[in-house]
């Protein structure tokens, strides 16, 4: 067991190495000292380092458990969970990019989508452009299909919200609405570029904690006739070819608290 410390010092070691090295390719990012698809790059050496702090922190285990003998779990055990999240979370992301489909604008109404408007000056130099993207042709599960297509195969439940008005007019149906969709934005921690009571439009950001990816939001509330209202939401990344499921989250959240 003389091993045993050195293992439980290399399970430590990658840890921290690697944590350093992600952080900088995630923050770094974030900051603007570099574009996107850099700092994916750059991410590769810190969750490769931590790798190997995984494996020590494995073997260290191991010989732990075998022989009964705890020596070095000061370091070991911090070490082994440490690099376990290091290299878990990009891997369940990987999961992500290759079991859905790599699209990154994801509408509630692929027929009609929503459109930018105050966040079209905002997106300008955005690699993504701001136009639907639904007649885009990408590959799911093998086949060639549009976007739009594919995201109804890996989010059947991307619908609109549709709500009977009861016994308000709908004057004050769409108000109470519209304010409710407004309300659950700021809930949601999102930015507000602009919103519009008259032409019920709304647009707002969200942009991820690690890396910095923005994601544009624009929500439409509209009267269904005399009987309700309909809100449709459209949320679509400014970088990136596969959000990996972050825009359909960013939907979802939304959705289940207007339907509460």
């Amino acid at each position: 067991m003389r091993h045993q410390p050195i293992f439980a010092k290399g399970a430590l070691a990658g840890f921290l190495l690697g944590l350093v090295l992600a952080l900088a390719a995630s923050f770094g990012t974030r900051l603007g000292f570099w574009n996107y698809t850099l700092g994916v790059k750059l991410l590769i050496p810190g969750v490769a380092v931590g790798t190997v702090g995984l494996l020590c922190g494995i073997v260290w285990i191991w010989r732990a458990l075998e022989g009964n003998e705890s020596t070095g779990w000061r370091l070991g055990m911090p070490g082994l969970i440490g690099a376990l999240l290091l290299v878990g979370i990009p891997a369940d992301s990987l999961w992500h990019f290759y079991s859905l489909p790599p699209i990154h604008d994801v509408s509630t109404d692929i027929g009609d989508a929503p459109k930018f408007d105050t966040l079209l000056e905002w997106r300008k130099g955005a690699p993504n452009p701001a136009s639907y993207d639904g007649q885009n042709i990408v590959t799911y599960g093998g086949e060639r299909m549009t976007t739009a297509l594919a995201q109804k195969y890996a989010y059947p439940d991307i619908k609109p919200v549709e709500r009977l008005k009861g016994r308000a007019t709908a004057r004050e149906f769409y108000a109470k609405m519209f304010w409710r969709a407004l309300n659950t934005v700021n809930a949601q921690g999102w930015r507000v570029a602009e919103f519009d009571f008259k032409r019920g439009h709304i647009e707002a950001t969200s942009t991820s904690f690690w890396f910095g990816v923005t994601s544009d939001i624009v929500i439409r509330v509209r009267t269904a006739g005399a009987i309700g209202t309909i809100i449709d939401i459209r949320a679509k990344s400014r970088v990136g070819v596969a959000d990996m499921g972050r825009n359909a989250g960013l939907i979802r959240d939304f959705l289940e608290r207007m339907r509460v």
